[in-house]
């Protein structure tokens, strides 16, 4: 097994990587590759056409803090950059893997911070991603590193949001706390992926035929209910799953949630169109796409041309429920805003004939949008017990 570690600057990866050397895993460090292959006359050669010879020191030697400088806040140098590394660089990572297979090691850890920007991605068996909020990373930089606040933002701008690594990772690891809940995080982890790892066959135990048969017997249990519980998961059906996760995850939205209000508002069909002029999964209308795009971060804006993607909506659509999560303080209320606009909550919050205490709606004064916010709540529900 092979495993691809990544994350954000200063989000902890190097914390993790203890952890999982700790657990019995062979690391290649692809920081200590990438050095080697610096050094190498040849390439060092290529990186002097590409940038210039005032990248070498008085010595000779590659003044890595320069071309850092050089590459980090120029998206365009940066893809020079790699141009010219990543090659070699997975070319000596792959032969340290082959080296240590054939070593009888069956637990590698690969730490990478470009994991899937050299493409060595595709040498690992599952990846994990470490991921921080920015401003403890900025910390956590300038006093790694020695950076100034400047030198520290043009580092992190120069790396992918959280989104990037989401979508592409099999595990994410959030790094807000302290250390010691990322190292728990870490060994368990590292404990779960290499449980499975040794490929052994195990001897079976005395207690083993009748643990047989009580699965046998169970299995007779569960194809009695197999057919109801069929026709739930065709009544409540998991579709999109990469992207509702990744974006539940990345706006702190229920997924359940994600999943009842795209069955309810779409039927998960992408190109639906409304009565209203919503469209797509999460049935969104360019008013309300424009006013979720004046919120939406700017390195993750979209057209509203594009909002039959199915990631576009999703995305759009979960930002939206988080806007109105945030803003009321139930689900019923977010949902009531989401089908019946953040307007009229907010005037119905301020009647009396609908609410009591000025938070909660007792009374929605529109039949459709209270039918709605009841499917909707009990399709949550639904999803919840079915797959959570």
């Amino acid at each position: 097994m092979v495993v691809g570690l990544t994350g954000q600057t200063g989000a902890g990866k190097s914390t993790l990587t203890k952890v999982f050397a700790d657990m019995g895993y062979a690391v290649i460090d692809a920081d200590k590759v990438a050095r080697t292959v610096a050094a190498d006359p040849d390439v060092l050669l290529r990186l002097c056409a590409v940038f210039g010879d005032e990248i070498l020191r008085p010595d000779g030697t590659l003044d890595r803090r320069l071309l850092a400088a050089k590459t980090f806040s120029d998206k365009e140098q940066l893809e020079k950059l790699n141009a010219v590394m990543n090659p070699p660089i997975i070319e000596k990572i792959e032969g340290q893997i082959r080296e240590l297979q054939e070593a009888g090691e069956q637990k590698i850890l690969l730490d990478a911070p470009t994991l899937f920007e050299s493409g060595a991605q595709r040498l690992c068996d599952c990846k994990v991603s470490v991921l921080a909020n920015p401003e403890l990373r900025k910390e956590r930089i300038m006093r790694r590193d020695g950076l100034s606040s400047k030198e520290a933002e043009d580092r992190m701008s120069a790396q992918h949001n959280d989104r990037f690594y989401i979508l592409r990772s099999d595990y994410i690891l959030r790094n807000n706390g302290s250390e010691q809940e990322l190292l728990d995080q870490g060994r368990l982890i590292a404990k779960r992926m290499g449980s499975g790892a040794d490929g052994g066959k195990k001897e079976r135990g005395p207690g083993m035929n009748l643990l047989i048969w009580a699965a046998i017997i169970l299995a007779c249990i569960v194809v009695i209910g197999g057919a109801y519980k069929l026709m739930l998961h065709q009544m409540y059906p998991q579709k999109y799953e990469e992207i509702v996760s990744a974006c539940a995850q990345e706006y702190n939205v229920d997924e359940n949630l994600v999943y009842a209000v795209i069955k309810c508002e779409s039927g998960f069909r992408p190109n639906v169109v409304s009565k209203a002029d919503a469209k797509g999964l999460m049935q969104i209308t360019e008013e309300t796409f424009d006013w979720v795009n004046s919120k939406m971060p700017a390195g993750e804006k979209a057209s509203y041309d594009e909002i039959f993607d199915p990631e576009v909506n999703i995305r759009y659509g979960t930002y939206l429920l988080s806007l109105l999560l945030t803003e009321f303080d139930s689900a019923e209320n977010a949902l009531t805003a989401y089908h019946a606009g953040w307007g009229n909550v907010k005037k119905w919050l301020q009647d009396e004939r609908y609410s009591s205490d000025g938070t909660t709606l007792e009374n929605i004064p529109f039949p459709t949008t209270s039918d709605y916010v009841d499917d909707v709540l009990q399709a949550q529900k639904a999803y919840q017990s079915l797959y959570s």
